[in-house]
């Protein structure tokens, strides 16, 4: 059996209605998560680990509000 792997945003919208100057910071910071999840998966870790390994990285993101509570005011998006 494979691994398969998925990050996303949170509830925030990254619609392609978006400005790119907004959008593509957002989609860059999901791609390295996405990256630092395969590289991770790749090397053997434990799934667990991968997963705490990847939110802790997109918490760090300030593009995204992992960890704060809801949705980000439109003030304070990048």
């Amino acid at each position: 059996m494979g691994w398969a792997i998925a990050v996303h945003g949170g509830a925030r919208d990254i619609s392609r209605s978006l400005p790119h100057d907004r959008r593509q910071p957002c989609e860059e910071a999901l791609r390295h998560c996405l990256q630092i999840g395969v590289e991770a998966l790749e090397s053997n870790s434990p799934p667990l680990d991968v997963v705490q390994l990847v939110v802790r990285e997109r918490e760090n993101i300030l593009h995204f509000n992992a960890g704060r509570g809801s949705v980000l005011r439109a003030s304070r998006r990048a």
